[in-house]
């Protein structure tokens, strides 16, 4: 049975230290979709997409 509602992960950005790319990030554990190596999650942030406002406390 399929959902009516389907939830997005959570999009996240980061500057990957090996490749030296900026990339998108939605996996768990984060990696890189260029290189596959692993994230740190301390130096993500989210990903404000450009037609939604930041939030008041960000």
């Amino acid at each position: 049975m399929l959902n009516d509602e389907v939830d997005a992960p959570e999009m996240r950005e980061a500057e990957c230290p090996f490749c030296e790319n900026a990339v998108l990030v939605y996996e768990r554990p984060p990696r890189c979709p260029f290189c596959a190596c692993p994230l740190d999650e301390e130096r993500m942030h989210p990903y404000v997409w450009p037609d939604e406002e930041p939030s008041p406390s960000g």
